[in-house]
This record gives structure tokens, sequence and C-alpha cells, in this order.
């Protein structure tokens, strides 16, 4: 899929991120457009079963899917990757010795220590060396220790790119989750250029329709946009606003004033 690319700027891939898992709706966003979607399997309500259920689904809807795992669940990545994830996006990434691990995680021997059971059983395309399936592994920063290893971290053979989640990133620098401080511009600088001097892609999370400018123009090269769960929550209760405020009586119109004589 072609990148959407702002005007004067470089191009930018948008994502979308479901927390629910249901087929339904995994099947409206792989029509949508999204260049990729994302699985929460750190804070969402997916299990492996409808992870490997929505992955099926999502590939032959031709969508590529990242799921993401907290950092202390390395041993899922090869499961996610045996039914056909294209990449895992690891939470909370503070060491660079856990991202290599996981990126070993995802390697068939001898790069790795991934058991091969082949792509989805064989249903799922791919090449036809072991040795050329290479998912891709993503470091979520999002810790003050990730933040002070952000160089090392890119610098893991094999990393795919690095992404941010701005809550706990802001969270960690003491900032508050609504991440607007002098503190948190920085550390994005630091990441964005980090990724960067690697060749590698920076992603931002959780971005508002009104936030794609802004952050384009700090230098993301991917953005993932609100999940579907507040997108739902916003939309009922616009909605129901909408709704009530038509059902309120007309406020009468004010009587002209008369004249004073």
């Amino acid at each position: 899929m072609k990148p959407r690319t702002l005007t004067g700027a470089h191009s930018v891939r948008l994502a979308a991120w479901l927390a629910m898992p249901e087929p339904i709706v995994v099947e409206v966003v792989a029509k949508t457009g999204f260049d990729w979607i994302g699985f929460d399997l750190q804070h969402g309500a997916w299990d492996l079963g409808s992870a490997f259920r929505g992955i099926q689904l999502a590939d032959a809807l031709g969508v590529p899917v990242l799921v993401r795992l907290p950092d202390d669940q390395l041993p899922l990545i090869p499961r996610v990757l045996d039914h056909g994830a294209s990449g895992v996006v690891l939470a909370m990434a503070s060491e660079p010795e856990v991202v290599s691990a996981a990126i070993e995680c995802a390697r068939y021997q001898p790069a790795g220590r991934r058991s091969y059971g082949g792509q989805r059983f064989g249903l799922q395309n791919g090449p036809s060396d072991p040795a050329e399936v290479r998912p891709a592994i993503f470091a979520m920063i999002e810790t003050a220790r990730g933040l002070d290893a952000v160089a090392e971290i890119a610098a893991v053979e094999g990393l795919g790119g690095l992404h941010v989640g701005p809550a706990d990133l802001g969270l960690a620098l003491g900032g508050g989750i609504n991440a607007t401080s002098g503190a948190f511009a920085r550390a994005i600088d630091r990441i964005v250029a980090a990724a960067h001097d690697r060749g590698l892609p920076a992603t931002m999370h959780a971005v508002a329709a009104e936030q794609v400018t802004s952050c384009a123009a700090m230098g993301f090269d991917e953005l993932v946009l609100t999940t579907d769960i507040e997108l739902l929550r916003g939309a009922y209760a616009h909605l129901k606003a909408a709704a009530e405020q038509a059902l309120k009586p007309p406020v009468p119109a004010a009587a002209p004033e008369r004249p004073s004589l």
C-alpha cells in the first residue's frame, strides 16, 4: 500500500489498533485500507485463540498484523508468528539484551531459537528457505530505562524499528499521561533520531486525527491511530449528545422590545 504523503513532508504510513477481539471489527478495519493492523495482547481483550483467528482473517484480506506483547512474554513470540503475524511490538522495551532475545525468538536456527512449524501449518505463503523468514520485531520505548538505552536498543541487529508509547513514556518522565512537557518533547526527538540514525522507522501510538500533522512534523514514519474502543466510546458519546440536543424544545424567540413613548 502506498504511504500517505503530507505536502512538503515525508511519507507516513497509517495503522489501526484493535483492543476488541471481534472478527467483524477486524474485517471492517482491514477493508478500510490501513497499512497494517495492531492486535493488543498487552492491554486488549485478545487471547491467543482470538488472535490466531484475527490474524487468519486479516491475512485472507491481505492486511499485515503486528501483535503487541509484554517484554516478559517472549515465549509467545513464535506462537503468534507461527499463525501468520507479520511481526511483534515488544512493549516496555528497556534493555538491548531483552530486545535481542525477542529477535532470536523470531528467527529459525541457526540465527535464532525459533522452532520450525511452518507458517500457519503451510497455509500462509512465504519463502521456501526458513532462513529468509524474518518477521519484524519492534521495540516500544516507554520507560526511563528504555529511553536511556535507546541508542543501544536501536543498534540491536535485526530490529525492525522503534515505537513510542506516549502514555507510559509521559508517566516515566513525570509529566503524566498527557505528554505535553518539554522533557517529553526532548525524549521524542531522541527516539526518532536514534531510529533514523540506524535507518529504522519510528512509530507513534495513540494518535488522534488532529495530532497527525504535528506527529508527522516530529519525524515519525508511521502513526498508529486511536484504538477501536476509544473510537466506539467517542462515537456513542457524540451520538447520544447530538440526539439529546435534537430533542430539546426550541428556545422561544425573545419578544421585540416596544419603543418607549
